[in-house]
Formats: structure tokens, sequence, C-alpha cells
């Protein structure tokens, strides 16, 4: 019987039922991955299917030894180095070119909103939350006013630009600066798609949440953790403290 296996979003391959059982017995499987072939209704776990075609084969797992646990973890991190990890002159340039197309929208913004006569304003009113809110708002029905395409399109174009990296983040691992230079996200070690949770919520939303809550709120928490995360791309492996928390690293997108 072939089987069709899969582990959350990615796809495991077409197996039959001697691979499958070898894989479960030498780890290549969990009895979590998914598994469907013809006949079945849905798709099931792998111990669910197992334990309806034959209850009493089901044996608890047995602990694995230390040594083949510590075996486990060499041999995933040289897996690691066999993929082309992305150079530091490819994630320096990417990074350039990524923070490039936010900042400079995001500058034309500002600049706009806060011209020097309605940062003088705010600043008399920093103890009255209540008027800040007020002129603020003030502030942005002026702008609307006066009309003109550059705030409208400097949005547009910053609100475009956060749009294409997530959905090139989740489909290739990729933002736009990654896509020019030819490298991606993607999952450590076995080096397949990362996918939207790895890529954009842990990678990128969360960790961009955990710096900015350091900043605001602890000091100089956020600073070094900034710190720390630039430095670790001296690392062999080259994986950021940010990769490390989605456990994803960068390398040379296979053409």
């Amino acid at each position: 019987m072939k089987y069709h296996l899969a582990r959350g979003e990615e796809q495991l391959g077409t197996f039959n039922d001697l691979d499958v059982s070898a894989g479960l017995r030498e780890g290549r499987f969990k009895p979590t991955d998914l598994c469907w072939a013809e006949g079945m209704k849905e798709w099931q776990t792998l111990k669910s299917h197992l334990q309806e075609l034959n209850p009493e084969a089901v044996a608890p797992p047995i602990a694995e030894p230390p040594s083949i646990t510590a075996l486990r973890a060499e041999v995933r991190q040289d897996q690691v180095y066999i993929l082309e990890l992305a150079s530091l002159g490819q994630r320096f340039a990417a990074k350039l070119i990524d923070l490039t197309l936010l900042i400079v929208p995001l500058w034309v913004i500002l600049t706009m909103f806060f011209d020097p006569a309605f940062v003088e304003e705010t600043q008399k009113l920093q103890n009255d939350p209540t008027a800040m809110m007020n002129a603020m708002q003030k502030r942005a029905e002026t702008i609307q006013a006066m009309g003109g395409l550059k705030l409208p399109l400097a949005s547009l174009f910053f609100d475009a630009t956060l749009i294409v990296n997530v959905v090139l983040l989740t489909l290739r691992g990729q933002t736009i600066g990654k896509l020019c230079l030819g490298i991606q996200v993607v999952r450590c070690p076995e080096g397949s798609k990362a996918g939207f949770i790895k890529a954009v919520m842990l990678r990128s939303i969360l960790f961009t949440i955990l710096i900015f809550t350091g900043f605001v709120y602890f000091g100089g928490v956020g600073l070094s953790l900034l710190l720390a995360d630039c430095l670790m791309i001296f690392r062999k492996d080259r994986r950021c403290l940010h990769d490390l928390v989605a456990d994803t690293l960068v390398a040379r997108r296979n053409r």
C-alpha cells in the first residue's frame, strides 16, 4: 500500500508500508506525522492509523540512549554545513535593500507629518495626552486638505513593500532584498521551505516585537538583543539570534 505522508505544511512524499515502518524505527518519520492512502476517508496520524490496523502491534516508544541523542545532534549540525550558506556580503546587501525600501517612504511620511512647527507644538502638550491626540488629528486633517500625491504614494509604497515581503517570505523564504541577492530563509538543518510561521511570525514579527518591547520597557535590553542578533552573524553557521528563535538559516537559493 502506498502512503502519502506530511508533517505540518511540508509534504514528505509517497512511501510503501515497509518504508513507513522502517522510517518509524529509524526516526525519519514521527508517530504524529499525517498519512493518507487510497480507501482512507481522511488524513490520520501514523500512530492512529497503525492502532486501527493492529492495536496490539503499537508498543510504547523505547527511550533513546544518550549516545544516540548526541550522535543525532552531531549529524544535525553537519547537515547545516552541507547547505551552501549565504555569505556575509549577501546578507548585508539584502538587509540594506530591505531597510532602504522601508525607511525611505517612512522618512517621507514622517517629515511631512512632523514639521518643525508641529514638533514644537507637541512638545508643549507632552503632559496632556488628550490635547496631544487632538493636535495629531488636526495635523492629519491639514495634510489631507493640502492634497498632493507625495504622502499617498509614500504610504502606498510602504504598505506594498510590507505585503510583498510577507508573501515572498511565505512562498519562497525571501524578501525583496534576498530575492535580488539569490538567497533564502530555510528550515534548519534540512533546508526545506520555512513557511509563514517560521519565516514571518517567529523570525520577523516576534523578534521585532521582542526588540521593541526591550527598548520601550526595559531600556538597554532591546539594544542588547539587537547587538547580539547582529554579532551572531559571525558564527560558523551564520545563524543570527532571530534564526535561532525560528530554527532557520539563510542559504543560497538553488537555481
